[in-house]
């Protein structure tokens, strides 16, 4: 039969070396993984060289360095270990003293062998329980980490995002987002008082980024011990007050495409591998993240390719509204931002604008380039454009969302638009939009049968239509924007230079 793991791995510090080996075999036959040490010096060596300890179990007096000396250093250190000290020169105040600076438990000599189990028994239990609540602790952090990250499409809303994480959940004192860009490490965001001003400490950071993003594996970084470290070598920053750094590479399929960087000064704790473990976790969640929306990012731009040649298709049919489509466009969304619209109405505002008269493919050419007013038979089978777009875009199941924008674009608040004749908020606020920008559009244009209007009847048929054709709040906000100087860069050679 195999033999079973070890619980966990102790290490025994005493001077005394009959106590020593007493402890070590009561506490190996009970399944532990022992090691031992004479002095603490030998103690701190074995902490470098040897594999992480769950418990510490040393005694209080020792020639050279203390049990308490021991416990400062290690919980200086990078060790998590819980401590468990010994004496026989107990007392209340040394018993406060040592767990006020860190020990788990206190067992004062002579004691019983069985005493010494229990108390083992109960630090690693309560270790393990604390151990559970952290993994607890960090899965929700992780879930909190991906859910946020699954609302975001674009990079910028995703690098955003994954820095207000890593700052809500790592408290940097300083963060460096490396992301590569045309085969070249930049640093794309750099956060933190600790960075500005310092080219040195960005510069050593640029190259452990490098390292990091060659490599391939997260590290921690320990700068407390400077003595007799230049400052100018990779192992320790140029800058006193850092105290640690943890860095990450943000990969996928074992390709690098990133690194991010934590720093912190004397001002916090020390980072631990613990956190470094659930930065490389944050890092990634990020990686899947960015290259899923580098993919929505193409699919985008494909789709708005044949967007752009579905309007084209009509453009082709009707050559006097040539860029009237893209111009709608421009605007809705221009009218949108000032309107303080979410990223994702302003693209469902940007599709419609150039699909809105997709349905003008089904309109006789003789009618779309008729030079002279239309007769009441001719605009009503204009007026079924609005349908026919509905009816092209509703087999393109990704188009749903904008069907009621390029239905309704022609409605207007009084109820005497169409096709339906609604009223008011009756009609989808998107496309209460889209009537206003595209009636401006129209009127600023060449048409067969008229050239653009000019920039002072505009205003006035817009002033006049508010609260009719038009929602009185959007002509009014609308008008703000057109007297604005910089409105004339907008307008993409409709047929006059718009200055309003």
């Amino acid at each position: 039969m195999l033999d079973e793991e070890p619980k966990a791995p102790i290490l025994i510090v005493d001077d005394e070396k009959s106590l020593l080996g007493i402890c070590k075999e009561a506490l190996a036959d009970a399944g532990y993984a022992i090691q031992t040490a004479n002095d603490a010096p030998s103690a701190l060596r074995l902490l470098e060289e040897s594999q992480p300890f769950d418990l510490i179990i040393s005694d209080l007096r020792m020639p050279g360095m203390s049990g308490m000396e021991l416990l400062k250093k290690i919980k200086e250190g990078t060790s998590d270990a819980d401590f468990l000290i010994m004496t026989g020169f107990g007392s209340i105040e040394t018993a406060v003293e040592s767990i006020r600076l860190g020990a788990a438990d206190y067992l004062p000599k002579p004691f019983n062998i069985s005493h010494l189990l229990l108390k083992v028994e109960k630090i690693l239990q309560t270790r393990r329980n604390r151990a559970d609540r952290k993994k607890l602790s960090n899965l929700v952090r992780i879930l909190n980490l991906s859910q946020a990250m699954n609302t975001k499409l674009d990079m910028k809303s995703l690098i955003n995002e994954f820095l207000s994480q890593i700052q809500k959940n790592f408290v940097p004192d300083g963060v460096v987002l490396f992301l590569q860009e045309q085969s070249v490490l930049q640093p794309k965001v750099t956060r933190g008082a600790l960075l500005r001003g310092n080219p040195r400490l960005n510069a050593w950071l640029k190259l452990l980024a490098e390292r990091i993003f060659r490599q391939q594996l997260p590290e921690l970084i320990m700068c407390k011990d400077r003595l007799g470290v230049p400052s100018n070598t990779e192992g320790f920053p140029p800058e006193e007050t850092l105290t640690s750094v943890i860095v990450t590479p943000i990969a996928i399929h074992m390709n690098s495409i990133g690194v991010v960087a934590l720093l912190r000064n004397d001002s916090k704790a020390d980072y631990t591998r613990e956190q470094l473990q659930l930065l490389n976790v944050f890092a990634a969640h990020t990686a899947s993240a960015f290259e899923n929306a580098k993919l929505y990012g193409t699919m985008r731009d494909m789709n708005l390719e044949v967007i752009r040649s579905f309007a084209q298709a009509v453009e082709v049919k009707d050559v006097y509204t040539r860029g009237h489509s893209e111009r709608v466009a421009l605007y809705a969304t221009h009218l949108g931002n000032r309107l303080g619209l979410s990223s994702q109405d302003m693209n469902r505002l940007y599709t419609a604008g150039i699909l809105h008269d997709i349905g003008k493919i089904g309109i006789p050419d003789s009618i779309l380039n008729k030079p002279s007013k239309l007769t009441k038979e001719e605009f009503s089978v204009m007026q079924r454009h609005p349908e026919l777009g509905r009816a092209i875009l509703n087999q393109v199941t990704s188009f749903s969302d904008i069907l009621p924008i390029i239905y309704y674009h022609h409605e207007h608040i009084d109820g005497s638009g169409y096709p339906m004749g609604l009223r008011g908020e009756e009609i989808p606020f998107l496309a209460r939009i889209l009537t206003v920008v595209d009636a401006f559009e129209a009127m600023t244009s060449d048409r067969a049968y008229r050239k653009a209007l000019p920039p002072e009847t505009v205003r006035d048929i817009l002033a006049e239509g508010a609260g009719k054709q038009w929602q009185e709040s959007l002509i009014s906000t609308w008008l703000e924007e057109i007297a604005k100087p910089e409105f004339a860069n907008l307008h993409l050679g409709g047929g006059q230079s718009l200055s309003f």
